[in-house]
């Protein structure tokens, strides 16, 4: 398995999408530790859609 992190500021016109993806899933996870009832919170976005967005925004930032 590989990780990676980005720590490159998210340019601020992605800013809001990015974030809530981010929340999307940590409440995702967040409804599986706790062992809450029903199904757990539709996570955004499977890893080649997050890539492709991902690619497609670095153009755009400058860096």
């Amino acid at each position: 398995m590989v990780a990676v992190q980005d720590k490159r500021e998210v340019p601020e016109p992605y800013r809001a999408v990015v974030d809530e993806a981010m929340n999307d899933k940590l409440r995702a996870v967040l409804h599986k530790v706790w062992g809450e009832p029903g199904p757990a919170p539709v996570q955004r976005g499977s890893v080649p859609l997050m890539t492709q967005e991902f690619r497609a925004a670095v153009p755009h930032s400058g860096t």
